[in-house]
């Protein structure tokens, strides 16, 4: 197992093949959401020459990240409000770190935002292999009708009970994402199965740990939650996607 704390299937193998297909270069800006320990950061630093900024939402795993290594770029934010300036990035990097969010509509259109024109994204995450079509419906629509009611003040203090019309499961459904992503002025440019990564970290994990309750225990900084709300089965699957922001 990779000595990074976070879930992470493929492991740096895939961050090399996600920062290929996304095009990145020497000199490039990439901003990683939830950077966990900045494992990638430094793999993207030291290995293609890139300039990484890495936020993520909890502050123990920042600093864990400091320790590791402190010339770092991090910044504290949960990903709704990326407080940088506009067209600021070459590109963004998500590794099992969209999921876990809820309100990705807001999150996507802070990415076009902050990207420049052409600049891509690379997500890998998790989706469902078979999605119940009809409970995927139901809650698509049941999420869109409370995400776009009108807030109040105290929301603020629920927002990460927010259903995501994305999710299912904890696990994205594609053909809802992909659309969502579309929808906000990226086009697809890359979309990989690589469930087999899933399926060789999930059986290693369990071999070193013997449960996925048992790693997180062991390897999260104290106060943290565990990563990954979905349970690895046989209707989980793990994807490598790239998406670019038009170039007008």
């Amino acid at each position: 197992m990779e000595t990074s704390f976070g879930f992470h299937p493929g492991g740096e193998d895939l961050t090399r093949e996600a920062a290929r297909a996304a095009g990145w270069k020497a000199g490039d800006r990439i901003l990683d959401v939830g950077c966990g320990d900045g494992a990638s950061m430094r793999l993207l630093r030291d290995e293609l020459g890139v300039k990484p900024v890495g936020c993520d939402r909890d502050k123990a795993i920042l600093a864990r990240a400091k320790e590791l290594d402190s010339s770092l770029q991090l910044r504290q934010t949960d990903g709704l409000c990326l407080d940088f300036p506009s067209l600021y990035f070459d590109g963004a990097l998500l590794e099992c770190s969209f999921s876990l969010m809820n309100r990705h509509d807001e999150l996507l259109h802070e990415l076009y935002c902050v990207l420049k024109p052409g600049a891509s994204i690379a997500i890998t995450d998790l989706y469902c292999i078979n999605p119940d079509a009809d409970r995927a419906g139901e809650v698509y629509y049941e999420a869109k009708r409370i995400l776009n009611t009108p807030r109040k003040e105290d929301d603020c203090k629920t927002a990460d009970s927010l259903p995501s019309p994305y999710l299912l499961d904890g696990m994205f459904v594609i053909d809802n994402l992909l659309h969502a992503i579309r929808e906000t002025g990226f086009e697809i440019t890359l979309f990989r199965d690589r469930t087999k990564q899933l399926q060789d970290y999930y059986a290693q994990l369990l071999f070193d740990y013997g449960s996925l309750d048992a790693y997180w225990e062991q390897v999260l900084p104290k106060g943290c939650k565990p990563f990954c709300r979905a349970v690895p089965g046989k209707n989980c699957g793990y994807f490598l996607l790239t998406a670019q922001k038009e170039t007008k």
